[in-house]
């Protein structure tokens, strides 16, 4: 028998990826003209196989067992995003006459490699991105970072997570490596996830100017709104 996925984090992304495939589906006519394997055919493929996935894998008593913890957790991956995408932000301004320093910064703070699929809603790069400013941030580097008008604060804030980084890594291991999901279990729930990730990496960029529609293929934004679908404990 395979065994069930008790990660709240890795239900919802199953609960994610439903969501995203029906708004997919629903919009299937105008998005098949991006690219000729995008049918309807494929697109009530997909959504048959999710919920293959989410009937076998998701057990719905665990899922709402664990609501307060999800809703925790999602709320976490915004704050993180918010915070680690000022820091960018203030970074390009304060030093914009120093390309050198930028370019330096951006590499050993890993937002050369993690921040382009953090902030399009893949919350493993997320992951990623905030553990290397972790490894990375030294009390050298703060300082640097400060001297102008980055608060001191805001760089505090982002060096906090590091209990908060630890409830990440929990889900994301058991998500892509935990042997509480058996192998074939494990690779059908990624598979999913990977094609449901590439399907947003390219709608959120056609619908650029259309901000209602963007955020309905954005994983962090469909994430945080599951939480309005289910009970909330008090």
């Amino acid at each position: 028998m395979e065994e069930k996925i008790t990660c709240s984090t890795a239900n919802a992304t199953l609960l994610a990826c439903t969501k995203i495939a029906q708004s997919f589906s629903e919009n299937i006519y105008e998005l098949s003209l991006i690219r000729s394997d995008w049918t309807q055919e494929y697109s009530e493929e997909l959504r048959s196989r999710i919920k293959s996935a989410k009937d076998k894998y998701l057990p719905a008593d665990n899922y709402y067992k664990h609501a307060e913890k999800q809703q925790h957790v999602h709320e976490l991956m915004i704050s993180s995003l918010r915070k680690v995408a000022l820091l960018r932000a203030l970074i390009k301004v304060d030093f914009k006459d120093d390309k050198k320093f930028q370019k330096r910064i951006f590499e050993e703070l890993g937002y050369n490699d993690y921040f382009s699929e953090a902030k399009n809603g893949d919350y493993q790069s997320l992951y990623h991105l905030l553990k290397v400013v972790h490894e990375s941030l030294t009390p050298e580097l703060k300082q640097a970072l400060t001297s102008k008008s980055i608060p001191t604060s805001l760089v505090d804030k982002i060096l906090e997570f590091d209990d908060q980084l630890r409830e990440f890594n929990s889900c994301f291991d058991l998500l892509v490596a935990s042997e509480q999901l058996s192998d074939e279990g494990k690779r059908i729930v990624n598979n999913i996830f990977s094609e449901v990730q590439d399907i947003c990496r390219i709608t959120t960029a056609y619908y650029l100017f259309e901000p209602l529609k963007r955020d309905q293929f954005c994983f962090f934004r469909v994430m945080f709104g599951l939480k309005e679908t289910v009970p909330q404990t008090h």
